[in-house]
C-alpha cells in the first residue's frame, strides 16, 4: 500500500504543461515536433562552448565551483548590461539579477507581490507558463481586450482601475504563442497608463532579437518615467535554453528584495553556466551567432508558411509573425484541436493547443506551432499531415 501525499489545495488549480506528457513521444524516430517552443539544437555553438566551459574552469575553479552572489556573477552582470545597450538601455548592474531562466523571474516577482486573490493582468492568449505561476498563487488572471495591434489601452486603463492589480504582464515582441507584436503607440501607451496609475508592469521580452523583417521597435521599458517597468529576458531562445540564463532589468529600489526573495529559492543560478554566458558574450561572436538563428528561422517560417497555404484548409488562419518562433492558427469555432491532439501524435505530430494559453480554457479552437526545432522538408512533410486531419473537420 502506497502511502497518500495530501496536496495544497491550490496545486488543483494549476494546469498541466501538455507537451511534457509528450516527450516521450518525441523522440521516437519519424516524429515531427510543432509543439515545444525550442530554439534548433542545429544552433548550438558545441565546440565553442565546450572550450568557454573548459577554459571558464581552468582559469578559476574555486570561484566557479563555490558558492557564488545570489544577484548574479558579477562579470555576467557587466556583460549583460553591455548587452542590453543594442536595445537602447542604460542599465547598471546594480540593477540586474540574473535568475535561472526567464520563468524564475516571473515566479520570483509574483513571491514578491501576489497573495491569493490578487488580481495580474495579462493578455489573452499568453504565456501558459506564465498561467501555471500565477495559479501557483493563487492569483486572479485577468484578461486584456486586444486587436491586431495588441492590448486595447482604454481597456487596459479600465480593468487597473476596476481590478488594482499587483501587476501587468505583457509580452509585446513576438509572442508567445501568437507571435504578435505590440505597436510603439500601444507600448508607449501601456507605459503611460500603468506608470500614472502606479502599477507594475511586466515586460517578457525573450524573443527580441529573433527579428526577420521590419525594424525593431522601442522597448515598453524604454517608454518607462515612473520607474514601475520590470524587464525580463533570457537566453534561452537566442542561445542555449539548458544553460537557464534569464535576467531581470528592474529599479535598483526592487533588486534587493528580488536578491531576497531568490535566496529562498536557490541561492544563486548556477555559476557555471553563468560563466559561459558571459564568456560568449565577452567574444563579440554573438551578432554573428544572432544573424545565423534569423537566418535559420527566417527559411523554416517561410516553409511553414508557404505549407499552411498550400495544404492547409482555407477556413484555418494563420497569423505570420515577424519573428519569434511561433505561428498562432485559429480554426473555425467548431473545432477543438485538444481533442484533436492524440489523433495528430498517433500520425506522428504535435502541437500545442490554443486553450492551454487562455488562464480560463476557455479558446478551443487554436493551435500553436513551432516551425524553429524543424528543418524545412520536416515542416512540409508535417503540415501536410496535420492538414489531412484539419481537413476531417473543418
Amino acid at each position: 500500500m502506497s502511502f497518500q501525499f495530501p496536496l495544497a489545495p491550490h496545486m488543483a488549480q494549476i494546469p498541466s504543461n501538455p507537451i511534457f506528457h509528450l516527450l516521450p513521444k518525441l523522440n521516437e524516430p519519424g516524429f515531427i515536433s510543432f509543439a515545444a517552443g525550442v530554439p534548433s539544437p542545429d544552433s548550438f555553438p558545441y565546440d565553442e562552448i565546450a572550450k568557454m566551459a573548459a577554459e571558464t574552469l581552468a582559469g578559476n575553479p574555486k570561484e566557479i565551483l563555490q558558492y557564488g552572489s545570489t544577484e548574479g556573477y558579477l562579470p555576467l552582470r557587466r556583460a549583460m548590461a553591455q548587452h542590453l545597450r543594442r536595445y537602447s538601455f542604460n542599465a547598471g548592474i546594480d540593477e540586474l539579477v540574473i535568475t535561472t531562466g526567464g520563468q524564475q523571474a516571473i515566479d520570483l516577482l509574483c513571491k514578491l507581490f501576489v497573495e491569493p486573490g490578487d488580481a495580474v493582468l495579462a493578455e489573452a492568449p499568453t504565456y501558459s507558463a506564465a498561467i501555471q505561476v500565477f495559479k501557483s498563487y493563487k492569483a486572479n488572471i485577468v484578461s486584456i481586450e486586444s486587436d491586431d495591434a495588441g492590448i486595447l489601452p482604454d481597456d487596459l486603463e479600465s480593468k487597473i482601475a476596476r481590478h488594482r492589480p499587483k501587476f501587468v504582464y505583457l509580452i509585446p515582441t513576438f509572442k508567445n504563442p501568437s507571435g504578435q507584436t505590440l505597436s510603439a503607440e500601444r507600448r508607449a501607451a501601456a507605459a503611460e497608463i500603468t506608470g500614472r496609475l502606479g502599477v507594475m508592469l511586466i515586460e517578457d521580452d525573450p524573443y527580441r532579437d529573433l527579428r526577420y523583417e521590419g525594424g525593431h521597435l522601442p522597448n515598453i521599458k524604454g517608454y518607462d518615467r515612473a520607474g514601475n517597468v520590470v524587464y525580463i529576458t533570457s537566453a534561452s531562445k537566442y542561445f542555449c535554453p539548458g544553460l537557464r540564463v534569464g535576467t531581470i532589468y528592474a529599479p535598483k529600489n526592487l533588486t534587493p528584495v528580488l536578491t531576497v526573495a531568490k535566496q529562498a529559492t536557490d541561492m544563486h543560478s548556477p555559476t557555471l553556466t553563468q560563466a559561459i554566458v558571459c564568456a560568449y558574450l565577452e567574444s563579440g561572436r554573438m551578432e554573428a551567432h544572432l544573424k545565423m538563428l534569423c537566418d535559420m528561422y527566417r527559411a523554416r517560417l517561410k516553409a511553414m508558411l508557404e505549407a499552411a497555404a498550400a495544404f492547409f484548409p482555407e477556413s484555418v488562419a494563420c497569423a505570420p509573425p515577424q519573428g519569434g518562433l511561433f505561428l498562432w492558427c485559429v480554426c473555425p469555432p467548431h473545432v477543438d484541436t485538444l481533442a484533436l491532439l492524440a489523433e495528430a501524435v498517433e500520425r506522428k505530430v504535435a502541437y500545442i493547443p490554443g486553450d492551454q494559453f487562455y488562464a480560463d480554457g476557455s479558446v478551443k479552437n487554436a493551435m500553436r506551432l513551432n516551425f524553429s526545432n524543424e528543418p524545412e522538408d520536416s515542416i512540409f512533410k508535417g503540415m501536410e499531415i496535420l492538414s489531412k486531419l484539419l481537413r476531417t473537420v473543418c
